[in-house]
C-alpha cells in the first residue's frame, strides 16, 4: 500500500470506521485497531499484530458498505 493509502485507513479509523487489511506475504486478514507511527496495529485470530503498510491491501471497511460483513 502507498502511503496515501496508509494515511486514508488511518483517518478511517480515527472516525470511527472499521478497516480490514490482508497482510500479502502470509494473507491473514484482520481488523485495523490503530496506526503507531508507520506501521498498523491489526487484531487477526484473536491476536494484535504490528503489520508494514508496504505489506498490506485493504479489503474493506465500514465505511464502505454498513451492512457488509468481513
Amino acid at each position: 500500500m502507498e502511503q496515501k493509502e496508509y494515511i486514508e485507513c488511518c483517518q478511517s479509523i480515527e472516525e470511527g470506521d472499521e478497516v480490514y487489511l490482508e497482510e500479502t506475504g502470509t494473507h491473514k486478514t484482520g481488523r485495523l485497531l490503530y496506526c503507531s507511527g508507520d506501521q498498523f496495529q491489526v487484531e487477526t485470530e484473536g491476536k494484535r499484530e504490528t503489520w508494514a503498510p508496504e505489506r498490506c491491501e485493504e479489503i474493506g471497511s465500514s465505511s464502505e458498505s454498513p451492512h457488509e460483513n468481513i
